[in-house]
């Protein structure tokens, strides 16, 4: 019996139909996955160096991890409660009342005694005053060498006597520059006060924006009511102050052998002498005595008023690794004896530091693309925070400088818009021996605000399945 084929023109119908909405769906699907895959592989074009640095100086500024490098670094060795000082400098405790020693280029903490003590920091107050002054030669509100008369309240008969002076007076033609040595090299107290009055046109007011910057560097327990560092009312912590030194030094890398390393200074010379000026030169040694005495020294500060105590931020460099020790609330019952009891906790800590730890230096990793999802640009880069470099014991830091070191890249192919130059992102992770040496946060290089709504749908719906695909796979 012949087999019946009736039923066929019934079938045909229902299955066009079907096979339309199947094929569109496919099309549609082949589609969305082209478009992840353009969309995941789209590479954004490098920012500047300056927008690059900008994105780091907010992630710096973030409460989560601070501005400075070694905020919330594990420290490597601090003094114990109970009076035992493993692996410490030898020779007994430290004169100073505080102290902290820090690695200039990783932030790691490698000694530190009472660090979080408000002590007034006396004239290492100049140093934020010449860090102040640079900034705002930098952003072009200061000329730096601009030629100006000093103001009578800042003359050298105006300052307390017995301070440190660089004796500005009448009949003077001085630059911010000048003064600024003045400050770093013999602590001049009528320079500080010249130089405010230059940039601000009161010390009032430029305490006012040295304090805007130690806010804007994080530094929560420090403050200044004037900029010579002559006032008890200023205060500031050796944990602070060291993590001040170290954005000074991130900031102005040239600054120690610029402007802190000539051991004297000798003023006024035949240029700032005006007219019928015939007061001779006077030539003063640094107030840091362990320039040309201690090897790699090129700086900071010094200070001491009776309120504080002897004070130090010190700085050494040998051989690529530079460390920044600050001392403060240090004994003495006259200058000779504050002077060497200083600079023997300074010269005690570098010693000890350089005997056993080291900078190592090991190569940034390379930015990663990352696709930003619903984002107005395609993708932005995840770039390192901070330098890759980290503090290790002499050994382990000859391993990684020998290239004996692993890199681990934690860094998510996509985010989704709105992103914020700065916002943390991943994580580069730096390995010797298998174990984790560095870590250095991952950061976007530029701001990604929301695309129009039919872009957020397209991309919404390909994000959608780059996720399913990630589960099946």
């Amino acid at each position: 019996m012949p087999t019946s084929d009736h039923n066929a023109p019934c079938n045909a119908p229902r299955r066009r139909p079907f096979l339309k909405a199947l094929s569109l769906a496919l099309l549609l699907l082949a589609a969305l996955v082209g478009y992840a895959a353009v969309r995941l592989a789209a590479k954004p074009i490098p920012v500047t160096a300056a927008e690059e640095a900008l994105a780091r100086a907010a992630f710096r500024a973030g409460p989560a991890d601070g501005r400075v490098l070694y905020r919330g670094a594990p420290a490597l060795w601090s003094d114990a409660s109970d009076g035992a000082l493993p692996d410490a400098p030898p020779g007994g405790p430290l004169n100073a009342r505080a102290a902290i020693l820090v690695d200039a280029a990783t932030g790691a903490v490698l000694l530190e005694r009472d660090a979080d003590e408000p002590i007034p920091p006396a004239s290492m107050t100049k140093l934020v005053a010449i860090y102040t002054a640079l900034r705002a030669a930098a952003e072009g509100r200061l000329d730096l060498d601009e030629p100006f008369e000093p103001p009578a309240e800042a003359w050298a008969s105006a300052i307390p006597p017995g301070s440190s002076l660089m004796f500005l007076g009448p009949a003077q033609i001085v630059t911010p520059r000048d003064l600024i040595a003045g400050m770093a090299t013999v602590s001049g107290n009528d320079a500080a006060m010249a130089l405010a009055i230059r940039l601000s046109g009161s010390v009032d007011g430029f305490a006012r924006e040295m304090n805007a910057e130690a806010r804007r560097l994080g530094l929560e327990r420090t403050g200044f009511v004037e900029p010579s560092g002559l006032s008890e009312r200023n205060l500031t912590t050796a944990r602070e102050f060291a993590d001040f030194c170290v954005s000074y030094l991130l900031e102005f890398p040239d600054a120690p052998r610029a402007l802190h390393s000539r051991t004297e200074f000798a003023f006024p010379e035949a240029r700032h002498r005006a007219p019928g000026n015939g007061e001779p030169t006077r030539l003063q040694r640094a107030t840091n005595r362990l320039l040309g005495v201690l090897p790699g020294c090129d700086g900071l500060k010094t200070g001491f008023i009776y309120e504080s105590g002897y004070n130090l931020a010190l700085t050494v460099e040998r051989d690529g690794t530079r460390f920044v020790a600050v001392t403060m609330g240090g004994p003495g019952s006259s200058t000779a004896e504050g002077n060497r009891l200083r600079s023997e906790d300074g010269t005690r800590l570098m010693e000890w530091a350089f005997s056993r730890w080291r900078t190592a230096r090991v190569a940034a990793a390379e930015p990663r693309s990352v696709t930003c999802w619903g984002g107005e640009r395609g993708a932005f880069l995840a770039i390192p925070a901070y330098p890759a470099d980290f503090t290790a014991e002499i050994a382990i830091a000859e391993r990684a400088a020998s290239g004996d070191y692993a890199v681990e890249v934690d860094a998510p192919r996509a985010a989704r818009a709105p992103v914020a130059a700065g916002d943390r992102v991943g994580e580069v992770r730096y390995l010797v021996g298998g174990k984790v040496a560095r870590r250095v946060p991952l950061v976007a290089d530029r701001s990604v605000g929301r695309a129009a709504f039919p872009r957020r749908v397209a991309d919404g719906a390909a994000s959608l399945l780059v996720g399913l695909l990630d589960l099946v796979r």
